[in-house]
């Protein structure tokens, strides 16, 4: 029989001390980017000083089998993992998030955090797992959880069609993709081009962003600028990890026109489509179509293996899927009256949405 896994709460060390360990843990876990000192590292080098995270500890036999970061929201007795409950501050929106422990002992891990949280005092009042690929069960609590789909594409399939996503993934994926791509070629040829330095990321970055806001704002949509930490983050984030090769920038353009940007993060062989920009206020045409397609041929031509559209359905990350899983969004309560009646509601609502 396998020993219990421990959960300990922790006041952070030094930025310096907190890293070595998180690297060392990450090559053992082989975990996505969410997950990575990139990520995180940028996350804490750009909270405002007055959110102070804590460190979560998962021990079994006293030794050290995950860590993740909490922050314990100011205004009400509650709890998020590698997030802060703060709208403005948690729109960076992490998604295959969790622990940093090998993904075998994953779901072990947030049983034993539900556990812990059930128990710890002073008690709190809720815990908030954002975007969590496994979710978390203990019996006494009460559960809220929405599911999301996530897309990806496999790029080896890509590869050995000679680059061609059509061929890859179907005759109505191309079909759509030949009338996009025409439409386009009549005004001038089709060509990715990938940021080389920080400098030019940052001004693609840039040019993204305009388009991005544009886009939104015609659907009369809230756009993921309407933060002001969104853009302080990714900025550090392309500043500080560009070189290190985890960050790409393309841009797309029918002749001298450009027709998207792409923002992607890359982590052994797996390329997150995380953001984009598309020049969208024309009938007739399909940038994001286009774009996409051309940056999967290109990542698969590099030799990468996945390209993971994230959470979140639409018919173009369903037209490009090989491949779909599902993502969390989990709050556990503790079983008060008042949590109990509005779970049920909610679970009502969502039937009855369906």
């Amino acid at each position: 029989m396998r020993e219990s896994i421990d959960i300990q709460r922790e006041t952070l060390p030094t930025r310096a001390a907190l890293e070595r360990e998180w690297r060392a843990l990450e090559r053992m876990a082989g975990r996505g980017f969410f997950l990575s000192w990139s990520w995180i590292g940028t996350w804490l080098a750009t909270l405002p000083p007055d959110v102070e995270p804590f460190l979560l500890r998962a021990k079994r036999g006293g030794a050290t089998l995950a860590v993740a970061l909490a922050v314990e929201g100011a205004t009400q007795q509650a709890l998020y993992l590698n997030a802060t409950g703060d709208r403005n501050l948690d729109a960076v929106y992490i998604e295959h998030n969790g622990f940093l422990c090998e993904i075998s002992a994953e779901r072990a891990v947030m049983t034993a955090l539900a556990a812990w949280f059930a128990q710890v005092q002073p008690p709190l009042d809720a815990l908030h797992l954002p975007g969590i690929t496994a979710a978390a069960r203990y019996g006494g609590l009460v559960a809220d959880v929405r599911e999301a789909s996530g897309f990806a594409t496999n790029l080896t399939r890509v590869a050995k069609a000679g680059g061609d996503v059509g061929a890859a993934l179907g005759g109505k994926m191309r079909q759509q993709l030949r009338r996009a791509q025409r439409a386009y070629e009549a005004r001038g040829a089709l060509q990715l081009s990938e940021a080389a330095s920080v400098g030019e990321a940052l001004a693609f970055f840039d040019a993204m962003k305009r388009l991005h806001i544009a886009s939104w704002q015609r659907r009369r949509r809230r756009h993921a600028f309407a933060s002001p930490h969104f853009e302080c983050f990714h900025r550090a984030l392309i500043e500080r990890e560009f070189d290190n090769g985890a960050i790409q920038l393309l841009r797309v353009v029918a002749g001298a026109a450009p027709i998207g940007y792409l923002y992607n993060f890359r982590r052994d062989g797996i390329l997150y489509a995380y953001q984009s920009g598309f020049d969208d206020g024309h009938r007739g045409v399909s940038p994001g179509v286009v774009s996409h397609a051309l940056a999967i041929a290109h990542n698969a031509q590099r030799g990468d293996r996945l390209y993971d559209f994230l959470a979140g359905g639409n018919r173009l990350k369903e037209s490009f899927a090989t491949n779909r899983y599902k993502l969390f969004w989990q709050v556990l309560r503790r079983p008060r009256l008042d949590h109990r009646l509005r779970a049920a509601a909610r679970q009502i609502r969502r039937k009855l949405a369906r």
